[in-house]
């Protein structure tokens, strides 16, 4: 499975990568700019990413706009569409409403190792 990791905090960039390593190929991205790349060329490559967690605070765009921008790129690209978990310190409803139409799950931190795996199971279930 191919994973794409993004949240500009190192630490907590770490942490997921870790606890999804058994699961999948984990690639990492700290800004709304690199992660675009690494999902534009891993469409190019004709190997897209299955999973993709975001951090809803980025330091150049809003989570919710890059989920945004991956779904029209997968569109766009007749892409299969991967899932897709939006992850932040917020459990501010209006964030889980904005993003519920697009992604597929929404995680809360700090995540717990069980809870992610348990998430990603049901997802590819």
């Amino acid at each position: 499975m191919r994973i794409l990791l993004i949240d500009d905090e190192p630490i907590a960039l770490t942490k997921l990568g870790i606890m999804l390593a058994k699961v999948g190929t984990c690639d990492k991205a700290t800004s709304g700019i690199d992660a675009t790349e690494h999902f534009v060329k891993a469409i190019a490559e004709n190997q897209p990413y299955d999973l993709v967690a975001i951090d809803i605070e980025l330091p150049d765009i809003t989570g919710l706009d890059l989920l945004n921008r991956f779904c029209q790129l997968e569109g766009q690209n007749s892409t299969p569409p991967a899932k897709k978990i939006m992850v932040t310190a917020h459990s501010k409803v209006d964030y889980v409403v904005k993003a519920r139409e697009q992604c597929d799950a929404f995680l809360v931190k700090p995540i717990r190792r069980e809870t992610l795996l348990a998430k990603v199971a049901e997802l590819f279930s």
